[in-house]
């Protein structure tokens, strides 16, 4: 008799170039009723997807040829609005890369040795209907706060200037999407976010004024700062002088100090984060990443752990990492601010992270020859392996001030 043919509803898509976590995972995800497809090459399993039709897919994330982080880019390019939930599975807790696969669109993580239990209960979460949040606009005012003019938005977020009833002064106001309101984690990460702020005050870091709640919008209010970002100010005026990229090590490597004292990695600094003052000064700003060095347990989302191209290479194969990865970006963001464009092209993301891994990052005596000695030496070692990097930024600071008085 001939067998009915499974729903597709129940199958699965299961990529592992291991033959024996293939073979265990897909006998297990049959145990539970599931049509399984097993592929032991992620290309012929992409090459099979518009026939296979899956209600989900199943991906290790480190395999040759073609890793997890392309397979869940290729399902969600072959199978646009229909495509399914992908649930990556790492030998690892490799936070840099499941936070990557997360923003590329997978829905959830596994980590080997596989739990059967959590095997099924998180891929019957994933194939439950999906509830599409209702957009919501942010209204004129939030409290007592008027909302002026968009300056910034995000997938989260979104930054205003604005004035409070009977005060004149200009300030941000940065508030969660309502539509967003629902989601626990987006609240979570926003109240740390205002918790890291608030208990900050330094000259070079963003000052925070007030938080507040008005309906269904959760908001915090920081100081405006008129004149823009670094990255706006390069993208506008090309390469900057040498003086300041070295007055932007020095400054941001001091709000760094401050940050590093208090037991905080930035984890975000780039030029698009740090702000001119009006006296032209830099302040650091955006928290939203930032975590204490003694958190080990960072919750996951479809949020990436900073910019690629601004990340030191460690991040990307280890959870373990130290404020000493926020030193890296700071040189990548003045190698950036000396050449007028980022150092490389970022628009494919995981081709420069393979490029970052392969140590394939452009080295700054190549690009820019003829920088001072003193200026050429500080950035490569703010690029360098972690054993020969800075490891306090106070020793950035002062290098940054001994290459400007050596000019």
């Amino acid at each position: 008799m001939t067998e009915p043919l499974a729903s597709p509803s129940r199958r699965v898509v299961l990529v592992d170039d291991d033959g024996v976590c293939l073979a265990m995972l897909s006998s297990r995800l049959r145990k539970r009723g599931f049509d399984v497809c097993a592929y032991g090459d992620p290309r012929e399993a992409m090459r099979q997807l518009p026939l296979d039709l899956p209600a989900a897919v199943i991906t290790d994330l480190r395999m040759p040829h073609m890793s997890g982080l392309e397979v869940v880019q290729e399902v969600k390019h072959q199978l646009g609005a229909n495509a399914p939930p992908v649930l990556v599975v790492s030998a690892t807790d490799e936070e840099a890369m499941l936070e990557e696969a997360f923003r590329l669109g997978a829905t959830d993580y596994l980590l080997k040795p596989v739990n059967e239990a959590e095997l099924g209960a998180k891929l019957e979460r994933a194939l439950r209907p999906r509830k599409v949040a209702q957009f919501t606009p942010i209204p004129d005012r939030v409290g007592p706060w008027a909302l002026l003019e968009c300056i910034g938005r995000g997938g989260t977020a979104c930054v205003f200037t604005a004035v409070r009833d009977g005060d004149p002064t200009v300030r941000a106001l940065k508030v969660v999407w309502p539509h967003l309101v629902g989601s626990t984690e987006t609240l979570l990460r926003f109240r740390r976010e205002i918790d890291t702020l608030c208990g900050l005050t330094h000259p070079r870091l963003v000052r925070f004024v007030e938080s507040g709640r008005h309906e269904d919008c959760f908001y915090y209010v920081m100081d405006f700062l008129p004149g823009g970002s670094v990255r706006q100010r390069v993208r506008r005026a090309g390469p900057q002088p040498v003086e300041a990229a070295l007055r932007l090590v020095e400054q941001v490597g001091e709000a760094l100090e401050h940050l590093h004292a208090a037991g905080l990695v930035h984890r975000d600094v780039k030029p698009g984060n740090v702000f001119y003052d009006a006296d032209g000064g830099h302040v650091l700003g955006d928290f939203g990443l930032a975590r204490r060095l003694s958190d080990r347990g960072i919750t996951l989302s479809r949020e990436f752990i900073g910019t690629p191209l601004y990340l030191a290479p460690e991040v990307f194969r280890s959870p373990e990492f130290d404020e000493s990865v926020d030193l890296y970006s700071l040189g990548v963001s003045a190698f950036e601010v000396l050449l007028g464009r980022p150092p490389m092209a970022d628009d494919d993301s995981m081709a420069l992270i393979g490029r970052i891994l392969d140590g394939d990052f452009p080295r700054p005596r190549d690009l820019l020859p003829d920088l001072p000695p003193a200026v050429l030496a500080l950035l490569e070692r703010l690029l360098a392996a972690p054993d020969v990097r800075p490891r306090e930024a106070a020793e950035v600071v002062a290098l940054a001030r001994d290459a400007r008085r050596s000019l």
